[in-house]
């Protein structure tokens, strides 16, 4: 068995946030030698709107490694994530494979916001245009986000990747939102960076003269943010924005004002021969 290898799928495994637990089960699959094998394990995640009480439900996220071993040597390869989510309130899953480029590997928590239909900005390395001769790769801030309205043949939906050009701007989009209790420049900063990192956080807002708690996510496709009620039922923007409030009748549909000036773990092998 090529020891550096093992030790650099570990690395990788601890990488995309499965920590230690998985080195032992990795150990006996690749001394066995196969063509491919895959390392299975259940993990449950409690909703961000259950703050924290599994009492109330828990997600169960199941999650397939994929390897397979070198043409031209022992060396064996870290290649896709397939990632199924079963909601607390949902029977049918929801899944995507997810290809582990070197360059752009997404972990296991984020596999299970995107499913959750939430999105995130991650760093990416493309090929830098300005320097072709170079053949250099740049990074670059892009949003991941997952089009769950559609799926392929497998059942599984595609990725939507938005650079900067796309012209998303979380902070400006958030400052246009009315939430209450953020004139601590901390604070405010604080929510944003959870936006970024696509978590689904709470806030206070004033709606009907009353201030509630809502929660809220980024949306980079529609430049917007998503906003919830404590029942996670969709907040309308008329209700936020009382002052473009439209007729019920008419085509037209509002995001938000434009600014004009501008774990536990079950592991299992499963091998392939």
């Amino acid at each position: 068995m090529d020891e550096n290898n093992y030790e650099y799928l570990k690395k990788s495994l601890d990488y995309l946030g499965f920590g230690t637990h998985l080195n032992q089960v990795l150990h006996e699959a690749i001394r066995k030698q196969d063509i491919s094998f895959s390392i299975g394990f259940n993990q449950r995640y409690i909703p961000s709107e259950f703050k924290s009480d599994p009492n109330r439900g828990v997600d169960q996220m199941h999650f397939e490694l994929r390897f397979n071993r070198s043409k031209t040597g022992d060396a064996y390869f870290l290649n896709a994530m397939e990632a199924k989510l079963t909601r607390y309130n949902a029977t049918e899953p929801i899944q995507k494979r997810f290809e582990l480029d070197s360059r752009n590997r997404i972990s296991a928590l984020q596999a299970y916001k995107l499913l959750c239909g939430q999105s995130f900005r991650k760093d990416i390395f493309v090929l830098d245009l300005n320097d072709l001769q170079e053949n250099k790769n740049k990074k670059v801030p892009v949003w991941h986000k997952l089009d769950l309205k559609v799926t392929n043949k497998d059942g599984e939906h595609p990725m939507k990747l938005f650079f900067p050009e796309y012209g998303f701007d979380l902070e400006k989009t958030f400052n246009r939102y009315p939430f209450a209790d953020l004139q601590d420049s901390d604070k405010r900063e604080a929510a944003i960076k959870a936006l970024l990192f696509g978590n689904l956080i709470s806030l206070k807002m004033v709606l009907d003269g009353k201030t509630v708690s809502v929660y809220l996510s980024a949306d980079p496709e529609f430049k917007i943010l998503n906003l919830y009620d404590e029942h996670m039922q969709p907040v309308k923007n008329e209700k936020i924005f009382p002052e473009i409030a439209i007729p019920q009748n008419s085509p037209l549909s509002f995001s938000a004002p434009v600014d004009k000036n501008q774990p536990e773990l079950e592991p299992e092998v499963k091998i392939k021969r």
